[in-house]
């Protein structure tokens, strides 16, 4: 199963998290057809940020503020921080081990908890496409 950052393409999670919310705010009118291919693909999983992530995380905070560092040189804002790994203990807690995601922010955190982040330049193209980028 493939784990999409809202920012790269979108991460499927419960309707009334930030990820998903991230994605409808620039889907202007096509939000309903976002959210139809989302609920009807078997490529996506609704995960929500739920009692095992807030778990995952609560740990992941605490091993952080123990080590007496709780932005780890990031620059971004306290809440940017803590949705990403808030994004980021969900990935933990459902077992996968690759995000999709243009996010910088993203990306410093993730790789600590030995998550792999494939930025959205390093996707392969589908079939047709490539066939139309050598003709």
């Amino acid at each position: 199963m493939a784990v999409f950052d809202a920012t790269a393409l979108l991460y499927a999670v419960d309707p009334k998290a930030p990820a998903l919310s991230e994605v409808l705010v620039y889907a202007g009118s096509a939000a309903s057809r976002y959210l139809d291919t989302i609920f009807r693909s078997a490529c996506f999983r609704i995960a929500p940020f739920g009692e095992r992530s807030t778990i995952e995380l609560a740990k992941m905070t605490d091993a952080i503020l123990a080590a007496g560092n709780f932005r780890a040189g990031s620059e971004e804002t306290r809440a940017k921080i803590k949705f990403d790994r808030q994004v980021i203990a969900i990935n933990r807690v459902e077992g996968q081990t690759t995000i999709y995601s243009d996010d910088h922010g993203l990306t410093k955190f993730a790789t600590k908890p030995s998550l792999q982040v494939v930025p959205a330049n390093e996707l392969p193209l589908p079939p047709t496409q490539r066939a139309l980028a050598f003709e």
